[in-house]
């Protein structure tokens, strides 16, 4: 009798230890996320990235934050979410920097060619030598 109890109890053991393995998988994968997504929007305030892109990565650390409360609060599914708004917002707040610092460039090169060919000009109506 004390090895079928002992058997029974095992088992039981063993498939509540399963089920809370199953629930933390998704949990701590989420975590994982998380904490990727918050350290990228610290690396990001470092750049360029706050000066240009301010709105979205404000907004994307927001979502980071309603992500965390509603994965504690066992709303898997809008903490999902939020991580994947989170993640689209800081995609698109790269993105809109790296198109602002390349307009930035294009003028500074534009200038440089104006002045360039305003240089050309005076040299071909031999004002230079």
């Amino acid at each position: 009798m004390t090895r079928i109890t002992l058997l029974t109890w095992f088992t039981f053991l063993s498939l509540v230890s399963a089920t809370f393995a199953a629930e933390a998988a998704p949990n701590d994968a989420a975590a994982a996320q998380i904490a990727q997504l918050e350290q990228r929007t610290v690396k990001m305030a470092g750049t360029s990235v706050a000066e240009y892109s301010k709105e979205l990565l404000d907004t994307a650390k927001l979502n980071v934050s309603d992500a965390k409360i509603n994965y504690a609060a066992g709303k898997e599914k809008l903490g999902a979410l939020f991580v994947q708004t989170a993640t689209a917002r800081l995609d698109a707040a790269e993105v809109r920097t790296a198109e602002k610092e390349l307009l930035e460039k294009l003028a500074i090169r534009r200038s440089e060619l104006k002045k360039s060919e305003a240089r050309l000009e005076r040299y071909r109506q031999g004002e230079e030598n």
